[in-house]
């Protein structure tokens, strides 16, 4: 079974209402109505590739939607395939060379002007684990508005042992 290739956005009908979907390189968003206010929530699934241009390509794309699609409550869900500090990748690349630098520092940026809470995980530190045991990243993240903490609550983001997640999504496969 692979461990990617796709994204898939799912909602419960009953609690919200679609109001548009859209997709650009790397990622899909559904706009949905939330809540007896009919508040607009936005939720996006990433997908990022690894170069550095790709990166760029999706962080400009998705900043000209964010800021152009108006109020909402904002949450950005998936694998971003970046780190922002050095103690969140361990095994490869520790020290980082020029180039890991400047994505570090790009995605620091990104982080910074798409005003959204970057979640802290629990359970687990990273998201990523090489087949060999020794390398480690928290690549994968989830990012919240404000506004949707106020609405929805304080969010808890686990991060589970990836078997979980096979054992899971194998069920899904008839």
């Amino acid at each position: 079974m692979a461990n990617s290739g796709g994204i898939l956005s799912l909602w419960n009908k009953s609690l919200s209402k679609l109001i548009f979907p859209f997709a650009e390189e790397g990622f899909i968003d559904v706009c949905l109505e939330c809540g007896p206010l009919a508040k607009r929530c936005f939720v996006v699934n990433v997908y990022s590739k690894c170069d550095l241009a790709a990166k760029k390509r999706w962080s400009a794309n998705f900043l000209t939607a964010k800021f152009g699609l108006g109020e909402g409550v904002w949450c950005i869900v998936g694998g971003f395939n970046a780190v922002c500090r050095g103690d969140e990748r361990r095994g490869v690349n520790e020290v980082g060379n020029d180039g890991h630098r400047r994505e570090m520092r790009l995605f620091k940026e990104f982080l910074e002007e798409v005003e959204l809470e970057d979640l802290n995980p629990l359970g687990r530190k990273f998201t990523w684990y090489h087949t060999n045991g020794v390398a480690m990243s928290r690549i994968d993240r989830t990012l919240v508005s404000e506004n949707w903490v106020n609405a929805c609550g304080i969010p808890f983001l686990w991060v589970l042992h990836r078997d979980v997640i096979n054992s899971w999504t194998s069920k899904l496969h008839w």
